[in-house]
């Protein structure tokens, strides 16, 4: 066992903040405006006006008129309107001149100033309010360190903090730690929540299935002895599956799933084809970082048939090959039916829990926790991100950042290996996305960096550059996109990040063709349509070459894909 590892999940640092201009936290220096902007000049009083308010201020506050005093009502009549005012409000969903306006036509006269303050007496909150937040952070972090999920509601209906906080462009570090150990309000309410669908529940069989994976994979990772004690020799483990062909044959699958999810089937197919010729390695070969990464290609843009084809024939090839007792036949053949079963939601649910399950097995094992545990952590890390997944809540996986970070702290950056080093950027940009300040300031800090981790993976300086590209878009709005400098900024940026793309290894042309279609849509924002032209050409010639590459047999002449996405 890990001692003080499993405590709590990872925490990523405070997030910086910026202003409407995008200055960054800690600069001692005032940058001068580029744009000019005009001072008002406040005259003077002349000596009648300043006389009047010497007047006004002596005479003291202004005292208040009958019709105000007549809105003033007993406590009583107010809590008599209670429920009424409750279910205008609070449960129709009316605004507060609209309610208003309501009790007036009743009979029920009062200003907003008197309703606001029944409210925070009454407990009645629609929005988010920054100290609720902190509270519900808090109490989130401390169930996410026992494994429990956990949901809010206010006044009975779902409250959605991350979204909150996205809107506000802050994160969990910019709101104020509860100085004491405060409950919630009686407002909210802190839940467990239910499987959202009787299909997503772990059935008997789901369990008999998820035990035969990890079981599998436990027995995978004795195949590596020595290396798995050593975070550096395992590397070596590490790099000789990343350019293997295994790992080639997973990527290969996870770009046919997103070929086919666009419509694009010639490239699916050819790409399926040549992803199930060399798939049976698992079986004659096994990997765990293989199995592995291949759980993850079938969930990151999932096709159903095709996942339900793939478990099929790795299920009859392991039959065939090792017959109807082995361990592989008996795992693949059961991933068969849980997708043949279960609508596709489900199996894809049900993938993720297995590898948070296996994560979990491996931080239970100093060793492995240093060595396969961050190794297949990063594979997760970087499909989490390179396709843009909105899934942050995989306590495991945090759990296995941390558990990273503390090797750093003990053996010192330098001396970690590059998959350890990426960890923490990674995942913080995967829990708050592009569009976060300090997101935008390690994408930075990655463009500039010359190391042969970065040159190693090099999809470092794609992701880099399609960070920098979305946080000035997200700080543009809309209906300035043909003046706003950040808009320029930001197709500059991400036109950077498909040149990079298509120079370097360790994803594929899913990225690419992603990329070019939003730099499309924003030459179609900013009115510039030609270069909205240009890189629709681009992207069609593109495709057509690419599909010409896959059209070749194997050995003739290799696509320009990288070993990893």
């Amino acid at each position: 066992m890990i001692a003080n590892h499993s405590s709590g999940p990872w925490k990523p640092p405070s997030p910086g903040t910026s202003d409407a201009g995008g200055d960054r936290l800690g600069s001692s220096r005032t940058s001068a405006s580029p744009f000019s902007s005009d001072h008002s000049i406040v005259a003077p009083l002349d000596a009648e006006n300043h006389s009047q308010e010497l007047a006004r201020r002596a005479a003291g506050p202004a005292q208040p008129t009958r019709s105000a005093a007549r809105f003033h009502h007993h406590p009583q009549v107010w809590e008599s309107h209670k429920a009424e005012i409750e279910e205008i409000y609070m449960n129709q969903n009316k605004s507060l001149k609209e309610l208003i306006a309501i009790m007036t036509e009743k009979g029920f006269k009062a200003t907003p100033r008197m309703y606001k303050s029944k409210f925070e007496l009454w407990g009645f909150v629609k929005n988010n309010r920054s100290k609720d937040v902190a509270l519900m952070l808090r109490l989130q972090r401390q169930r996410d360190a026992a494994g429990k999920p956990t949901t809010f509601q206010r006044h009975g209906k779902m409250v959605d903090i991350h979204n909150y906080m996205k809107r506000k462009r802050i994160s969990s570090r910019d709101l104020a730690e509860p100085i004491v150990e405060a409950d919630l309000p009686e407002y909210l309410r802190c839940l467990t929540p239910p499987p959202a669908d009787p299909q997503h529940m772990t059935l008997p069989d789901h369990l008999h299935t998820q035990d035969i994976l990890v079981s599998c994979f436990r027995d995978l990772t004795l195949g590596w002895k020595d290396s798995a004690r050593s975070p550096i020799s395992f590397e070596e483990d590490f790099n000789a599956y990343f350019d293997g062909e295994l790992c080639e044959a997973t990527r290969d699958f996870s770009r046919a799933c997103w070929f086919f999810s666009r419509g694009y089937m010639s490239h699916g197919a050819l790409l399926s084809q040549r992803a199930f010729s060399t798939l049976d390695l698992l079986v004659t070969k096994p990997s765990a970082l293989g199995l592995f990464d291949l759980l993850i290609a079938s969930v990151m843009t999932p096709d159903y048939g095709l996942a339900k084809e793939l478990w099929k024939y790795l299920a009859a090839f392991a039959k065939a090959k090792l017959g109807a007792a082995s361990t592989f036949y008996r795992l693949f053949r059961a991933l068969e039916e849980t997708f043949e079963n279960n609508a596709l939601e489900a199996g894809v649910e049900f993938v993720f829990n297995c590898m948070e399950s296996i994560i979990g097995m491996l931080l239970e094992h100093k060793d492995l926790a240093h060595t396969i545990a961050p190794a297949i952590s990063f594979f997760l890390l970087g499909d989490l991100i390179l396709f843009n997944s909105t899934r942050t809540n995989l306590p495991s996986l945090q759990r296995s950042v941390a558990v990273s970070q503390d090797l750093i702290v003990a053996d010192g950056t330098d001396n970690a290996p590059a998959v350890i080093r990426f960890l923490e950027p990674a995942a913080y940009l995967w829990q708050y996305g592009p569009e976060d300040e300090l997101s935008f300031q390690l994408a930075n800090a990655a463009l500039h960096q010359q190391d042969p981790v970065s040159d190693r993976f090099d999809w470092t300086y794609w992701g880099a550059w399609r960070v920098v590209a979305e946080f000035h878009r997200s700080r543009c709005p809309d209906d300035s996109a043909g003046s706003n400098p950040r808009h320029s900024l930001a197709r500059y940026s991400l036109e950077r990040a498909v040149d990079a793309a298509e120079a370097g290894r360790g994803f594929g042309e899913v990225q690419i063709y992603e990329n070019l279609q939003k730099l499309e849509g924003w030459h179609h924002e900013a009115g510039d349509a030609a270069q909205e032209s240009a890189v629709r050409r681009r992207k069609e010639g593109m495709l057509r070459a690419y599909l010409e590459i896959l059209r070749k047999p194997l050995g003739v002449e290799q696509p320009k894909t990288p070993s990893s996405q």
